[in-house]
């Protein structure tokens, strides 16, 4: 497979280096159930947000149909830490509307940088926070916008941030952060 084709692969290939069978993750925004799924089959726990009923149904049904389970939450992943004591190794966003649902309906910036910022808080050290933006919609630019310039005030003592861009690829193309926390 050739990963530099496949935004949704390079990013699930970084978060594999930081997983082993006993690990805790978090799927911030499961949408479909794509990565919630990856992750279940990795991990010792999963779980998954999602404000959209739909979103959360889908997701049980693909997992259902794998054989597999997640802890699936209806809810804002800036709820996270009510939800969440555990320290996950790996937590994934993968921004933006649900694939196939309404458009208009979009994870908005405000509460995603609150959700990141909660989400460093609990991420085990030396684990990984992996936001894949989508920049092609208003609301997607406006939040990738809002969540680079957060990123770039990390603490660089305590944080390692890495931003991928697909140079030569359609404005609006998806781009990738990844974090890691180093204590």
């Amino acid at each position: 497979m050739n990963l530099l084709r496949d935004t949704t692969a390079l990013a699930l290939a970084m978060c594999e280096k930081y997983l082993k069978e006993t690990s805790v993750a978090v799927d911030a925004t499961c949408g479909r159930g794509n990565d919630t799924l990856w992750l279940a089959e990795r991990c010792r726990k999963v779980y998954a947000f999602d404000i959209q009923k739909e979103a959360i149904d889908s997701t049980r049904t693909l997992l259902e149909d794998a054989g597999v389970a997640a802890e699936l939450i209806c809810d804002s992943h800036n709820k996270i830490c009510d939800y969440i004591s555990e320290n996950p190794d790996v937590i994934v966003f993968n921004l933006g509307y649900l694939p196939g649902g309404d458009k208009a309906v979009t994870t908005n910036g405000e509460e995603t940088l609150e959700a990141l910022t909660l989400s460093l808080e609990l991420l085990s050290v030396d684990g990984l926070l992996c936001v894949t933006m989508y920049p092609g919609h208003p609301q997607g630019a406006r939040e990738q916008e809002m969540i680079l310039a957060w990123a770039g005030e990390l603490d660089k003592g305590k944080f390692h941030c890495v931003f991928a861009n697909m140079l030569n690829q359609p404005v609006g193309a998806p781009q990738i952060l990844w974090i890691t926390k180093k204590k």
